[in-house]
């Protein structure tokens, strides 16, 4: 019933108590009809509205589930080419532990290889639409309290964490090159470093030995958690299929 309509009963309800040509009895009894047929109408009213808000908080939900599923996917598989394009970097480290450890050293691929010890690989993720939707209050139309704690896990902790350690390992590994590799190693004209010459030094055999584990424990890291986005989005999946 419009409010309208809601407007006028209310105004019979008025009139006919007014109204001197009606006895006590005939005032009361169409009062109490007009009051009856407004409290159906707005408890109606209030039904009607209460459903709607619920099937509107619902679709939002679902489009935010399907969105954030698609991101996670997307995270997943840029952790999994991360670790592709940077392999070549780990692979170099391991190399040059080992030939160091077997006294063979292979100068030339050493020296030729010796800017993947400056190279980076940053990891970077789009928290846009989680962020957009925390700030918008819509947090709470997650219905699922354990998925709803992943979520939150997920994009306040783990990714941050992430991305984090990587501007730090890289910062530190860059500054820490500088310091014993690049200010003391013979660049030739073709750019190519000269860290061979510098392999007796035990701070320079310190360098390999911790990046190698220290990039190691990153590749690792970043495999685990491209694991845990996957199921996640099984997770959304079983909630969407509800």
């Amino acid at each position: 019933m419009s409010e309208e309509k809601i407007i006028q009963h209310s105004q019979n309800a008025v009139n006919l108590l007014k109204n001197r040509s009606k006895s006590i009895k005939e005032k009361i009894l169409g009062f109490l009809e007009e009051i009856v047929v407004i409290i159906i109408a707005v408890s109606l009213t209030l039904a009607f509205h209460n459903w709607n808000d619920r099937r509107h908080e619902r679709e939002i939900e679902r489009n935010f589930l399907t969105g954030i599923r698609q991101d996670l996917l997307k995270t997943a598989a840029d952790l999994q080419d991360g670790k592709k394009q940077f392999q070549p970097t780990v692979d170099y480290y391991d190399t040059v532990w080992r030939q160091i450890n077997s006294h063979k050293v292979d100068t030339s691929y050493i020296d030729a290889r010796s800017g993947l010890l400056i190279n980076t690989y940053y990891f970077a993720y789009d928290d846009s639409r989680f962020e957009g939707f925390k700030s918008s209050g819509y947090l709470r139309l997650i219905r699922n309290e354990g998925l709803l704690k992943h979520l939150m896990q997920i994009y306040s902790t783990d990714l941050p964490f992430q991305r984090d350690a990587d501007v730090t390992v890289f910062h530190k590994r860059m500054n820490d090159f500088g310091q014993y590799i690049g200010s003391k190693a013979m660049v030739d004209s073709a750019g190519k470093i000269h860290v061979t010459r510098l392999l007796n030094d035990p701070a320079v055999r310190y360098q390999i030995f911790y990046y190698r584990d220290n990039l190691h424990e990153r590749e690792t890291q970043k495999i685990n958690l491209a694991k845990k986005l996957l199921t996640l989005t099984d997770e959304i999946d079983k909630e969407l299929n509800n």
